[in-house]
């Protein structure tokens, strides 16, 4: 039984469309990706502010290490 080692990393990112010069807009997203790629498009949280979205990618990033233990 081969186990496929999956590298999980949060990316925060101007959203398509979006200025990304006011961090108070709601023009940024996290997306999940799976091996430096986004799998699942549903794994993109948008529409967010800079600091909505540094606080989304650091508890994604915790509950990871965590589980790693």
């Amino acid at each position: 039984m081969t186990e496929e080692y999956k590298n999980l990393t949060w990316e925060i990112r101007v959203s398509t469309g979006c200025a990304g010069t006011d961090p108070e807009a709601p023009d940024w997203e996290v997306a999940e990706l799976e091996n430096g790629v986004v799998k699942d498009n549903a794994d993109i949280y948008d529409n967010l502010t800079y600091a909505e979205a540094q606080q989304i990618a650091g508890m994604w990033t915790k509950k990871k290490e965590e589980a790693e233990g």
